[in-house]
């Protein structure tokens, strides 16, 4: 009964901070809606990857992760301004886009 009570809590605790990334990355784009790009590439650095996809610019930020990289793709119209987001990944991977995304558009 002990373990099944120490194990529940560390996974309880896990869940706790992997919660937290995945609000911290989802609060921080949905503000970063209707922002100009550049807001972004403050918040999560240089993206790894730049594409002119028909009227719109898909950027995309990418970290390394031996369970489950973290991808971070944005989509911006002429005016570099921000229409789209989408990010996958593993918390571990995500915490320094999720970091950024926090001191740029702090949770409310």
């Amino acid at each position: 009964m002990r373990q099944w009570v120490i194990g529940s809590t560390l996974i309880l605790g896990l869940l706790g901070c992997a919660s937290q990334a995945i609000e911290e990355m989802n609060s921080g784009l949905g503000l970063a809606m209707g922002q100009h790009i550049s807001s972004l590439e403050n918040a999560l650095g240089k993206p790894a990857e730049v594409a002119r996809e028909g009227n719109q610019t898909r950027y995309r930020w990418f970290k390394e992760s031996h369970i489950e990289p973290c991808n971070v793709e944005v989509w911006a119209d002429d005016k570099g301004i921000v229409r789209k987001t989408s990010w996958s990944g593993y918390r571990g991977a995500c915490e320094p886009f999720a970091e950024g995304l926090t001191r740029f558009y702090p949770l409310k």
